[in-house]
Order: C-alpha cells, then structure tokens, then sequence
C-alpha cells in the first residue's frame, strides 16, 4: 500500500481511522500545517516539520486541561484517540488531529488586541500539573535547513550562523518576566471570536518559555504592514512592557529568523513559499526591516 503522500490524502486517511467520513473535505489553510474542514463543525489538523507528533500530541492535551479549567480555547474533537498517526514524513509519521470548529459569531473580520492580551494575561497566571518542552524556538528552522535542497550554499551558511548566534543570545539573558506557560505563536490570526467570546487557538508550539514571547508577534506584525498600535494596545492590555527590557531584541529576532523555516519546507512545491522564503532571508541578511513580508497559505 503506498503512503498519502499530500496533506489532503493524509487527513483523508485519519479521517477514516477515526471513523469520520473523509468526503466533505475542504482546504482551510495550507501552510506549516495543512488545515481543512469537514460538514459538521469539525477542523481536521495536518501535521508537519520537526517534532509534528509529539507538538500535535501536546496540543490536544494542553486545550484539553485548558478546557477544564475554563480557559477560553478551541477543544479537540471527543471520542478520538488524537493524534490519529498515519505513513509519510519522517519514521514518526504525520500527525493529524481534528478539533470543533469555533461558534464564529457575526463579525469575526478583525480580532482587536486587546483581546488577546487579555487572554495571554490570563493563560500566563496558568501553571500546568504536567511538564512541557523547555524553550527552543530555532529547533524546527535548524531541522528545514538540515533537510532542505532548496536553499542556496550560502543562505544555508547565514542562517546557520545567524541561529549560533541567537541561542548564544539567549542562553545568556534574563526575562523579567519569567518562564512559564506560554501559547508559543500568540498571533492574532489564531485568535477566533466566537458568540461566547475569543478564543485561542493552534497550540502547536506551546512550550515553557520567556512569557515575553507571547507579545513579541504583536511587534512583528509591523513587518507585515501592521500598525504599531498592535503592540501598544496588547500590551496595555496585558499589563506590562517589556520592549526596553535587553532580551526583547532578542526574541523580536529570533521570532523573525524562525519565520522562514515554515517556507523554506513548503518551496520546493510552492512558487508562492519559495519568493517569500527568498524576500524574508534576503532583508534579514541585509538587516533591513523597511521591506514588507506577505503571508502564503
């Protein structure tokens, strides 16, 4: 029997072990992970890159425990054993899990930060009866350059010494904030407002960390065309500011950094992955952050 080679023939496949009816089908998002929809308010979630299994295994335990102690979450699908493994990727396999789609109540266009840094707020206070994996956020960027043959000799050498570097950075700083339970990639296109109120969702890269890390892709938002006021009104409503604080520079950069890894696995196959893996690497080679970047997927 050959393996499913493509996202879609891969949740097709879990969704017939978990006794779903795979049909239905539709492509939400195509990006690190693969994201599509079924009739009857159920997100099925493709894994992919280092880790896809134990991050997917993570992400339905954490919202589970997040559920019951009545944080505002999006909540794996009951009655399936998730992840649901199937053949392809690594020896591991891929991971595909499936979730209940969010009440979205009627104008779920723009998610206000203020929202957001609410939630981080409150998640933050939050100390988890399990231990989870400890900080490192350059881990899945390390593994595409490893992996890939797209990237040109010399991107690959930059980045490699640019990633030396940034662990360097970070091994040495202290976060005033502290470490503790955070969301991992608190963006807020994965913030979802439902008729209930918002809530958080894709905990893929949940982790202990720097709390700091939370806020920093409010400030990376900018590089996107976002206005400053993001971050202002985040934080505001957060309660602290930690943009003087030494490390924040530091996790601003790595934030960025890790932001090609998800492009540089996708180029190969995608046009549109491939120019934007080669704009973000170019402008952070230059260290120019006057050049806007574009979301694929």
């Amino acid at each position: 029997m050959t393996e499913p080679e493509s996202p879609l023939e891969q949740a097709r496949v879990a969704c017939v072990i978990a006794g779903l009816d795979p049909s239905g089908l539709q492509p939400m998002r195509l990006h690190s992970n693969a994201v599509f929809s079924l009739p009857g308010q159920v997100v099925v979630r493709v894994g992919a890159g280092a880790d896809a299994v134990g991050r997917a295994g993570r992400a339905v335990m954490v919202t589970r425990w997040l559920a019951g102690q009545h944080f505002p979450t999006v909540v794996p699908v009951g009655g399936i054993s998730q992840p649901v493994v199937v053949a392809g990727g690594s020896a591991q396999g891929i991971p595909v899990t499936f979730w209940e789609m969010a009440d979205v109540g009627p104008d779920p266009a723009s998610v206000p930060a203020i929202g957001l840094g609410r939630l981080l707020a409150r998640l933050h206070q939050l100390c988890p009866p399990f231990v989870l994996p400890r900080f490192r956020p350059l881990e899945r960027l390390a593994a595409a350059v490893r992996e890939s043959g797209w990237l040109a000799a010399p991107d690959r050498q930059w980045i490699e010494e640019r990633t030396a570097d940034l662990e360097a950075c970070l091994n040495r700083t202290e976060f005033r904030l502290g470490w503790g339970l955070v969301h991992g990639d608190a963006q807020l296109n994965n913030v979802f407002l439902s008729r209930a109120g918002s809530l958080l969702g894709d905990w893929d890269n949940v982790s202990t960390a720097p709390r700091e890390w939370d806020l920093v892709p409010a400030a990376v938002e900018q590089r996107f065309g976002g206005s400053p006021r993001l971050l202002t009104e985040l934080l505001a409503a957060y309660g602290a500011d930690p943009t003087l604080d030494p490390g924040w520079a530091v996790l601003c950069d790595i934030y960025e950094l890790r932001s090609v890894a998800a492009h540089i696995r996708r180029a190969p196959v995608s046009p549109p992955h491939a120019r934007q893996a080669a704009l973000r690497i170019a402008s952070l080679r230059r260290g120019d952050r006057g050049v806007r970047w574009s979301a694929v997927g």
